[in-house]
């Protein structure tokens, strides 16, 4: 068992006697195996305390409790009395990052966060002699427990290490910089996806401007030259004394995009100019976006490696997106292509989805879209607004369902290119009976819509 945290620190970290080794973290207990520990959180709606018995069943070696919790049952050499879990948790992890060698990159923003994180492991790997030299954030822990479990976790002998830092409140990415400081920073875009939480994006860009604050300055800062909050943006990197600070995404920031040729439908050659220097490499992907992020993902690789340029760029040949993120799949026994971005949405991000699905000239475009949700007070007015972009490029069909899309799906100019129904599963139902061979179906949508229902349904049938 490869361990994670001997009983000799696990003893020294938390003042009291310990007497097993652990190999990985879990909060939760039906995910719990061999060498975990277990790690009981109170959450709004559950308990963790309520399945430490459950966890030590399916092997968990330790559990750490609350000590005001009434857990006779359960064998004490077994368990870590603490006054706070979360706590605990955060203390594991901040032990973790100080005693490893390694260079952090941190990585924020509205939309893009975790493509980008993805991307520069990917490039980072492929050109290490030894790829578990470099360490990434799991799925989408980026919060302010997601963080701490990956940071707890993070392998002794890694040499970079790239975390994903969300945020829903101002003072959570400062949160997240105690524990894993970085010397580089990224931010990916300052959007409307916190809207609901914000007044206005000023807010949002001071929010995020935060991963700019740790106590030792940062060697490099790396911001969206395409924002409206460009400028505020450098000057709060200024104001943390960090002295390098590129810019992405404009026709004058250190790393753009100066041409994409379409190949097929499912690779692009991109020429880029990043630090001056010119750069080409194919991708298989047809999201600007994503085309976008490579962009960013090879400047912050270079940045933290001084590995070339242009090897870190060619390496992005053999990049796949996560499932659900704009991935596309091929049904060959019915020639369609289907784009799968259900994973989320907020508008600059659906926006982006949409021009994409309009590069494919050869077929009918179809975009099955789910409400973009948390957007505050200007929820209506963003769907209303969408419906302008899905004019301009020529979408055939519409497939909504939510509350909020239908004021999208009012607001188009035409007659019967929509259909809406109230959840994924309805409407999956109703792009059965109108997908025809050779179409193009773009899924997308926030995650609360379970829009990867509608992928799901597709397979099932259609391939």
């Amino acid at each position: 068992m490869i361990v994670a945290f001997s009983q000799q620190e696990l003893s020294k970290i938390f003042s009291q006697e310990v007497f097993r080794d652990v190999s990985d973290l879990c909060v939760n207990s039906n995910e719990a195996k061999a060498g975990d520990l277990f790690v009981a959180l109170k959450g709004e709606k559950v308990d963790g305390h309520c399945f430490v018995a459950h966890a030590l069943e399916n092997d968990a070696e330790l559990a750490i409790v609350e000590k005001d919790k009434n857990l006779d049952e359960i064998c004490e050499d077994r368990l870590i009395k603490v006054e706070s879990s979360g706590a605990a948790l955060r203390q594991l992890a901040k032990y973790n990052i100080e005693r490893s060698k390694a260079k952090y990159v941190s990585i924020t923003g509205s939309v893009g966060k975790t493509t980008t994180r993805d991307m520069m492991r990917h490039v980072l790997e492929q050109n290490f002699e030894d790829p578990n030299l470099i360490y990434a954030s799991r799925k989408n822990f980026n919060s302010q427990i997601g963080l701490p479990i990956c940071a707890a976790v993070m392998p002794n002998n890694v040499k970079i290490g790239i975390f994903e830092m969300g945020m829903s409140s101002s003072g959570d990415i400062a949160k997240l910089l105690d524990i894993a400081p970085p010397s580089i920073s990224v931010i990916t875009s300052i959007g409307e996806a916190h809207l609901k939480f914000f007044n206005s994006h000023r807010e949002i860009a001071l929010a995020k401007a935060e991963i700019f604050a740790t106590k030792i300055p940062q060697e490099v800062a790396i911001i969206p030259a395409d924002s409206p909050y460009t400028d505020f943006l450098r000057a709060k990197a200024k104001e943390c004394d960090i002295r390098n600070i590129f810019s992405f995404g404009s026709p004058k920031s250190d790393a753009q995009v100066v041409s994409c040729d379409y190949m097929d439908e499912d690779n692009i050659s991109v020429a880029a100019k990043i630090l001056n220097e010119k750069v080409q490499y194919s991708m298989r992907c047809v999201n600007d976006a994503c085309v976008l992020n490579s962009v960013l993902a090879i400047l912050a690789a270079h940045v933290v490696s001084q590995i070339p340029l242009q090897k870190l760029a060619e390496a992005l040949a053999s990049f796949r997106s996560s499932p659900h993120r704009g991935e596309s799949i091929f049904m060959k026994n019915r020639d369609l292509v289907l784009i799968d971005d259900s994973y989320n949405a907020s508008p600059k991000s659906m926006r982006s989805a949409i021009q994409s699905l309009s590069k494919y000239k050869r077929r009918r475009k179809i975009l099955v879209l789910g409400d973009m949700l948390e957007l505050g007070d200007s929820e209506i007015y963003h769907h209303e607004n969408l419906s302008a972009t899905v004019d301009k490029f020529g979408i055939d069909l519409l497939f909504a369902c939510g509350p909020l899309s239908k004021f999208l799906l009012n607001n188009l100019s035409g007659n019967g290119r929509g259909r809406w129904c109230e959840n994924s599963s309805e409407i999956a139902e109703e792009l059965l009976k109108e997908v025809q061979d050779g179409d193009c179906i773009l899924v997308k949508g926030s995650r609360a819509m379970k829009m990867e229902h509608v992928v799901d349904v597709l397979m099932k049938n259609m391939d």
